[in-house]
């Protein structure tokens, strides 16, 4: 079955040394699993899901991922709350 989609995108982000378009982290990652485009169109939620709970994963501006070790965690605790503040202002903007 090899090796857990997560634990690839761990690798791929470890080897790189720096954050990663969340786009272009699932190419790498299901291109080192070989997924057909049939499979990568129905696992690309649970993957970008598995990556949101991941405690390995943190999620920068611009949809960008890194692993969380690499960062203060300010930057982490400060790019969560500007998502906050973006998400509040579409619920308002919306009504």
């Amino acid at each position: 079955m090899g090796q857990p989609m997560i634990d690839i995108a761990f690798d791929i982000l470890s080897n790189k040394k720096e954050s990663m378009v969340f786009i272009e982290l699932w190419n790498n990652v299901s291109e080192e699993k070989g997924l057909t485009e049939t499979q990568k169109e129905d696992k690309i939620a649970q993957f970008y899901t598995d990556l949101s709970l991941d405690g390995r994963f943190v999620n920068m501006q611009d949809n960008k991922w890194d692993l969380k070790s690499r960062h203060r965690l300010e930057e982490v605790k400060k790019v969560s709350a500007e998502e906050l503040i973006d998400d509040e202002e579409d619920e308002v903007d919306e009504d």
